[in-house]
């Protein structure tokens, strides 16, 4: 199912200058996201806490070894968001945001969540990929 995801996404990122602001707009998102989840309790635990298993969860049914790749990087961003004021955080948001479209607008493409909002866990996954040894299931 990975490499289905990775096939669609990957159509719409081929332009090298996209991929990079891919590469960093991305994580800036997610470090953003976990940053002010964290600000909303649910008893002991906090929402970005219960967003991130979430989504690791549904990393798992996808593949393994990606999965756990995401775990460690998501459990940095998490923790550095929990040391985040909520104004960088939207700061990191909005500029995350902006790296992913002028991306988009090098690429001539429109983003791929456009098409299916899945694309929005893709993209992570996708990066995360980016670290570790190509294999099938894990080339972008």
């Amino acid at each position: 199912m990975v490499d289905r995801y990775f096939a669609e996404y990957a159509a719409y990122h081929k332009d090298r200058r996209n991929l990079i602001c891919h590469e960093i707009g991305i994580p800036l998102i997610v470090w953003a996201i976990f940053s002010l989840l964290e600000l909303v309790k649910l008893g002991p635990v906090d929402l970005g806490l219960v967003a991130g298993v979430l989504i690791i969860a549904f990393y798992l049914t996808l593949d393994v070894r990606l999965a756990l790749v995401a775990l460690v990087a998501f459990a940095g961003l998490y923790i550095a968001g929990r040391y985040t004021p909520w104004p960088l955080a939207i700061g990191a948001f909005v500029l995350g945001w902006i790296f992913q479209f002028v991306g988009h607008g090098y690429e001539g493409k429109r983003p791929a969540f456009f098409t299916n909002l899945v694309h929005l866990l893709v993209g992570p996954l996708w990066i995360c990929s980016l670290a570790m040894p190509r294999t099938k299931s894990a080339t972008p």
